[in-house]
């Protein structure tokens, strides 16, 4: 069974999720098996998350959904208590993003390479964060 939000406004989705997400994947697979062929596209691929890059969409994601659910508190009366949940869990997942950045940056500038498991928090969050959200945003859309 398919999440509501895809029945409820795929266009949504798709400008809002899966363009931050896989269209730069995307135009890596375009640009390396026009060059490259597709050994490039995985090497690529794989430089493109190495440093917790993905930490850059996850922050714009979680502002996005901040911003969704703070417009939306006086709308929603009844949705006050989450919505101060959301806006929280925002704030807090913006800072642990900002320092895994700050972390990785410096990582990178000691010439030191990003730990694989800092690379598999940032896909596992960008795959978390796609559903929070997309469930914020149909839920506050609902008001």
């Amino acid at each position: 069974m398919l999440p509501s939000y895809f029945i409820q406004s795929p266009g949504w989705f798709a400008i809002n999720v899966l363009v931050p997400v896989l269209l730069p994947f995307a135009v890596i697979a375009a640009v390396a098996t026009a060059t490259e062929g597709w050994r490039a596209f995985i090497q690529m691929l794989k430089k493109s998350v190495d440093a917790g890059q993905l930490f850059w969409v996850i922050l714009g994601m979680l502002a996005s959904t901040g911003y969704e659910a703070f417009s939306a508190y006086k709308r929603c009366p009844t949705l006050h208590e989450a919505i101060s949940l959301a806006l929280g869990l925002c704030i807090v997942g913006a800072v642990f993003c900002s320092i895994f950045i700050a972390l990785n940056t410096s990582r990178a500038l000691q010439g030191q390479t990003v730990r694989s498991v800092v690379v598999w928090i940032s896909i596992l969050a960008t795959l978390i964060m796609s559903h929070y959200y997309s469930t914020i945003h149909s839920m506050v859309s609902r008001c």
